[in-house]
């Protein structure tokens, strides 16, 4: 079944599912299922998407991007004219910074220094590129909408 055809009840328990089976703290989860589900009731939810080992989370809105974190209990949204996208490609050319690394994608915002959007996806592994990549299309799908 499409994003498209889920409703948003369908939207709103499948991003709340997702989290109930993240490793993080039972007040972190408190945080998800009671702050976070009564600060975005009511809103339209066109995609999510979860950092497994963060715990982090961003929500696609039609006009905007909420980034959720529960280490710092906080929620930020940014507009999406704010929002940028970039991708390196490694596999033909050496990052002298990180040797492993072979693929980087990167969602950020222009917005003061410490509320920033930074929201990486590595690859250090071809089999994991895939993965990355519909990601990408994802957040450009999101970023073209009218």
């Amino acid at each position: 079944m499409s994003a498209d055809s889920l409703c948003q009840e369908e939207r709103m328990q499948i991003f709340f599912d997702e989290i109930s089976q993240l490793d993080i703290s039972p007040t972190q989860q408190q945080w998800y299922q009671v702050d976070v589900s009564s600060m975005i009731e009511g809103n339209t939810i066109l995609d999510h998407e979860v950092n497994t080992d963060t715990g982090e989370a961003l929500l696609f809105l039609p006009r905007s991007l909420v980034m959720l974190c529960p280490n710092q209990t906080t929620m930020h949204q940014y507009p999406r004219d704010l929002i940028h996208c970039f991708v390196e490609d490694y596999r033909k050319k050496s990052n002298p910074e990180e040797p492993n690394l072979i693929f980087k994608a990167e969602l950020f915002s222009i917005s003061p220094a410490n509320e920033q959007l930074c929201w990486v996806r590595e690859c250090t592994h071809l089999h994991h590129i895939p993965s990355v990549q519909t990601n990408v299309a994802k957040w450009m799908r999101w970023l073209n909408r009218y």
